[in-house]
């Protein structure tokens, strides 16, 4: 199956309002990538709702547009012809559907080959019986910090994630050369309406991978890597190798 790129412009005007509209804006409190994934689910339908996805938000509160990434097995003609029929208006606006473009990624990856990336996760691990709620999610540097007779002092944040980055990277047909930890902060998510918003890490990850399976590596370019995929977390974003440190 064909996997594409899908790429569009955002209002965030127009994403803001609908979001307080629907009242996902609280006390200041907003969890965009929850929003977005309600957007896309009611816009596009559970099926075709491009995941994962990538929202490039600039940090300036008066700026007016941002710009949407997704990996899909549908086109941009698809994404179009459905947006017409069951986005409302505002919806609409939010994505415009003229800004909506693809392209195809390729369809088969050669083992070896090398690759700069960026990608935006959750770093976070489940709990087990001991610690905390079992099957509750926790921060990897926090549960990592746990195991250290001298806590967090005795390991950094970013080892810890570009751990956990190469450990679920060796699962789905590629090796981590080189990574950093570009941005680190902890935000509130919400997953459902009128519930508890949870908090944890928001890190923006860069490096360099290694193909090793290329099978696998194709369905990680589809499906994205870690949790919270449908929310705007784990999309790779690639580049050349040789970038991959700017």
């Amino acid at each position: 199956m064909t996997t594409n790129m899908i790429r569009a412009d955002m209002d965030l005007r127009a994403f803001y309002r609908w979001a307080g509209a629907r009242g996902m804006i609280s006390r200041g409190a907003f969890d965009p990538g929850f929003a977005m994934h309600c957007l896309l689910t009611e816009s596009f339908g559970r099926e075709m709702a491009p995941k994962p996805f990538r929202m490039i938000i600039p940090r300036d509160r008066d700026s007016v547009g941002g710009t949407f990434y997704a990996y899909s097995p549908c086109t941009a003609d698809d994404l179009r012809e459905t947006a017409e029929v069951f986005a409302c208006p505002l919806q609409s606006t939010i994505l415009p559907a003229q800004s909506i473009c693809d392209k195809a990624m390729p369809e088969s990856w050669r083992r070896g080959r090398r690759l700069g990336f960026e990608v935006l996760v959750r770093p976070i691990v489940r709990c087990g019986r001991g610690s905390g709620r079992p099957g509750s999610e926790r921060d990897a540097f926090q549960a990592e910090a746990e195991r250290h007779p001298r806590g967090e002092s005795a390991i950094k944040r970013e080892d810890v994630y570009r751990d956990w980055l190469s450990a679920r990277l060796a699962r789905s047909g590629a090796s981590l050369k080189e990574a950093r930890l570009r941005s680190f902060r902890r935000v509130r998510v919400v997953r459902k309406l009128g519930k508890h918003a949870s908090e944890g890490p928001d890190a923006v990850m860069q490096g360099t991978l290694e193909v090793t399976d290329p099978t696998d590596f194709a369905q990680l370019i589809a499906s994205g890597i870690g949790r919270h995929r449908a929310y705007g977390y784990g999309m790779l974003l690639l580049r050349p190798a040789s970038s991959s440190a700017r």
